[in-house]
């Protein structure tokens, strides 16, 4: 059958074709109109990577953030917070649903999940690229759907901020736990610190220990000097008594730079110029010779003794310098000791202070989780918000009368033109002349304008047993 022929069989089968098309029509629209309208009520969520009541300020990138994301549409369809949906809007007190709990799951297991598991059922949570999530409820009831999905936007807000301020809290309390010991580690090191420094009697390490070693090298310098000086004094003491052996005393330094011998030198040679002019005059027998001679013999005594203490008096200062060498040398000798000892006071001391410094710089560790924990502890928000509350619909979301309509109208001709089809198969009709040709393989020689036959069939019946070409009249 070609397109030519299901026209003619369209045409003269229309009565059919009207029947079965209206009669499409009006079950669909009969069948929309019986089945139970359902309402859709859709809440909006917006999920903001910021958070202005977190101490962290991390950036998700973009795989972080769909994987975020979907972690929260899987969150929102949660047995956890489709049950606190249920407690919340109290469905477990309705009419009738202990009943169908019971008769569903023989009084086994909590009520709340179950009711939440069937409100799943008929929830939707989409979202987009962008960051905000919609969360579609379908009921019967529009008042229903409205809260239902409201209640379950509430709900995840709660449950996330729940999340968020359980962990942080329990965290918080560890690490002020943590705290009460790190604080008296450092209280511990800092004691031990000080009384160190206390019985060492330092104040401040580095300072001090310049002071010594600057004292140990000014000791250091006078114990070399006098070492110098004893060697020049008993340099100066050897001369002197090697000098005054060989009665070469007046040529010492020492007696030449004496003003008293000095003096008595000229006295003494004034002196001698007296006697050496009395000897030529009144003779060595005269008492005033005698007298003179006396007194120059004093004064050489004198000087001889005067010259004897300077040598007495360089073995002093010999004594003296070795002496003052001696001490400076111990003292030398005590302050090594002392620069030595506070040296190793230092490298203990360092130790302690590097244990101080390590638990301090611990405790500022535990006390800085403990603030920023304590703070996220006590959020009142999350980065989640709701964008758009969900509003009682006033329209049916299904059924779609217009959508039903039209397709009714497109499965009406489908479904009419498939039964013309099929009757025209079952029961074939001659509609035209070429038809008839096609049929008889015979040419024809005319035809009867306007004529057509009120009984009987030009064709056979393929299915039927009949053969005979029946009368047209």
């Amino acid at each position: 059958m070609d397109f030519q022929q299901f026209l003619l069989a369209l045409r003269a089968r229309r009565k059919a074709f009207v029947m079965v098309f209206l009669a499409a029509i009006v079950t669909a629209m009969t069948v929309a109109l019986l089945v139970p309208k359902r309402y859709v009520s859709t809440a909006a969520i917006l999920l903001d990577a910021r958070d202005e009541q977190s101490m962290t300020t991390s950036r998700m990138s973009p795989r972080e953030r769909a994987g975020y994301v979907s972690t929260q549409v899987d969150l929102i369809q949660s047995g956890r917070v489709s049950a606190k949906v249920a407690r919340d809007l109290k469905l477990a007190h309705k009419p009738g649903m202990r009943e169908a709990f019971e008769s569903d799951t023989g009084g086994v297991g909590n009520i709340d999940d179950w009711i939440g598991a069937n409100l799943v059922e008929k929830l939707k949570v989409d979202t987009s690229a962008s960051n905000v999530i919609t969360v579609s409820y379908t009921s019967s009831d529009p008042r229903t759907a409205a809260e239902v999905a409201n209640g379950f936007a509430k709900a995840y807000l709660d449950t996330v901020l729940s999340l968020r301020t359980e962990p942080t809290r329990e965290a918080a309390e560890w690490f002020g736990e943590q705290m009460k010991g790190m604080r008296a580690q450092v209280e511990q090191a800092q004691v031990k610190l000080a009384s160190y420094q206390k019985a060492k009697g330092i104040s401040f390490a580095d300072e001090r220990t310049d002071v010594e070693g600057a004292r140990l090298s000014e000791l250091s310098t006078q114990y070399l000097a006098a070492k110098n000086a004893t060697y020049e004094a008993m340099s100066r003491h050897k001369q002197a008594a090697e000098a005054l052996k060989d009665a070469s005393i007046e040529s010492v330094p020492e007696v030449l730079a004496s003003a008293h011998i000095s003096a008595l030198k000229v006295e003494l040679g004034r002196a001698e110029s007296r006697l050496a002019e009395m000897g030529e005059v009144l003779g060595p027998n005269h008492p005033q010779y005698q007298r003179t001679s006396a007194e120059v013999a004093g004064l050489r005594e004198k000087a001889a003794a005067d010259m004897k203490r300077i040598v007495a008096g360089l073995g002093n200062a010999v004594e003296q310098t070795r002496r003052r060498e001696e001490d400076l040398k111990a003292a030398v000798a005590a302050q090594a000791d002392r620069v030595q000892t506070m040296k190793e006071a230092r490298v203990e001391m360092s130790v302690m202070s590097r244990d101080v410094e390590n638990a301090q710089r611990t405790y500022d560790a535990v006390l800085a989780r403990f603030t920023s924990n304590k703070i996220d502890s006590a959020a009142k928000q999350t980065n989640a918000a709701l964008l758009t509350p969900a509003l009682e619909p006033i329209k049916p979301a299904h059924p779609k009368l217009g959508l039903i309509a039209g397709l009714s109208l497109v499965v009406g001709l489908l479904l009419a033109a498939a039964i013309v089809y099929l009757l025209e198969t079952l029961d074939r009709r001659v509609r035209s002349r070429a038809d008839l040709e096609s049929r008889l393989a015979v040419p024809s020689f005319g035809r009867l304008s306007r004529w057509q036959p009120t009984g009987g069939r030009l064709l056979p019946v393929p299915v039927r047993t009949a053969r005979a070409l029946p009368h047209p009249w």
